[in-house]
């Protein structure tokens, strides 16, 4: 079977990174298509004279002396909490995806340091199909090739389980079959950093199921189907 072991960083330490911090000042979230963020501007009312958030370059929201939300694609999803400034969006889209600035001026005369957030949205992940090529040999063993397939989703990444093996992989993986492996299930797993659905298939079945009346001697054949 293709691919290498799965290394011993867990899937659980992979989603806690939907909040990374890669740098003084910045921020990564990463949420789901139809979530909600709220980005914190890390200010407290107190002592700020005023305030805006910007979004890749335009002002969305501001304070001095009172909260205004300029006109912007979050029109009737935006809202800036008035004591500490933190910015809600809701019912994210992939075009909301970006960078967004925090800058104040304090009632001292001082401007405060800029902070940036950046936003990744990504699309869940909605299906997974299990796509089957066996191509039966002469000596009644077989090649199988298997593709894991997503209907929709970004940001990818797959993890294939055959028995007590696990294995992190590309998209396909191949190995050979024989009658006496067995009934060996096989199941992927295709995650992102805000999903993860699996598919299983037991390639022996359909195995038996092509090789059913065939004799020995017959020449090569493949079949295909989709989980």
């Amino acid at each position: 079977m293709s691919g290498g072991p799965l290394s011993s960083f867990s899937k659980q330490g992979i989603l806690l990174l939907s909040i990374l911090h890669y740098g003084v000042g910045i921020s990564l979230f990463n949420k789901a298509v139809g979530d909600s963020v709220e980005l914190p501007s890390g200010l407290e009312r107190e002592g700020i004279k005023s305030m805006e958030w910007k979004y890749k370059k335009m002002v969305i929201a501001e304070f001095d002396r009172n909260i205004s939300l300029p006109k912007s694609q979050f029109k009737g999803r935006l809202e800036m909490n008035d004591s500490n400034f933190s910015l809600t969006i809701r019912e994210l889209s992939l075009q909301d995806s970006g960078e967004f600035l925090v800058s104040a001026a304090s009632n001292k005369g001082g401007q405060i340091p800029t902070k940036t957030i950046h936003l990744q949205v990504h699309e869940p992940i909605s299906k997974v199909e299990i796509q089957k090529e066996i191509k039966l040999l002469a000596n009644q063993s077989c090649s199988v090739w298997l593709l894991c397939n997503v209907s929709v989703g970004s940001n990818l990444s797959y993890t294939w389980e055959r028995g007590n093996e696990t294995y992190r992989d590309d998209q396909q993986i191949h190995f050979s079959l024989s009658p006496a492996d067995g009934d060996i299930r096989v199941t992927c797993n295709a995650s992102n950093l805000v999903s993860e659905k699996s598919a299983s298939t037991t390639p022996q079945t359909l195995y038996d199921k092509i090789t059913f009346g065939r004799q020995p001697e017959d020449p090569s054949s493949s079949y295909q189907e989709v989980l």
